[in-house]
């Protein structure tokens, strides 16, 4: 037999003798063990309030909260005000970028122009520049055309070995 099994009537007999008096004295008692059954129909009963517990909660956690139609007006409402403030706050940053792409491609268009005329202003000052360098070669060759070689002597015939 285990301590888990419940033992009911058991018996327990103790015999004693006693030399002085030559006597025997045998002690009977009745001994119990294991408590009953009340231990387990109560352990029995906390598990099952225990289960139920547990149920209860997993279903309200998972139950959705009932529906009140004043609360769901006013987070359409809401919903509604923030996404036409949402809307507006766009439609400026939409305005503002616009008006600042507007002037930074004037001041483009304005510094290109202003490298065009720039530019053109450069090669016309090259341009005067090369055709005066040409008419004055073409005068010192023109000068020098004209002039007889300085050290031009008349011609006497072959020239002397």
């Amino acid at each position: 037999m285990s301590d888990i099994d419940p033992v009911t009537g058991v018996t327990e007999v103790r015999t004693t003798y006693d030399p002085v008096t030559a006597t025997t004295t045998e002690v009977r008692r009745e001994v119990r063990s294991g408590g009953g059954r009340v231990g387990w129909w109560l352990a029995a009963m906390v598990a099952v309030v225990a289960i139920l517990a547990g149920a209860y909660l997993l279903h309200e956690r998972a139950a959705p909260p009932a529906a009140d139609p004043g609360v769901a007006a006013a987070t359409a409402q809401g919903s509604a005000e923030q996404a036409a403030a949402d809307a507006q706050n766009a439609a400026a940053t939409a305005q503002a970028n616009a008006q600042a792409s507007m002037q930074s491609t004037q001041a483009a268009i304005q510094q290109s122009a202003q490298t065009a005329v720039q530019s053109d202003a450069a090669r016309a000052a090259a341009d005067r520049a090369a055709a005066e360098s040409a008419a004055t070669r073409a005068a010192a060759n023109a000068d020098r055309a004209n002039r007889p070689p300085a050290d031009a002597s008349p011609d006497n015939g072959p020239p002397e070995q």
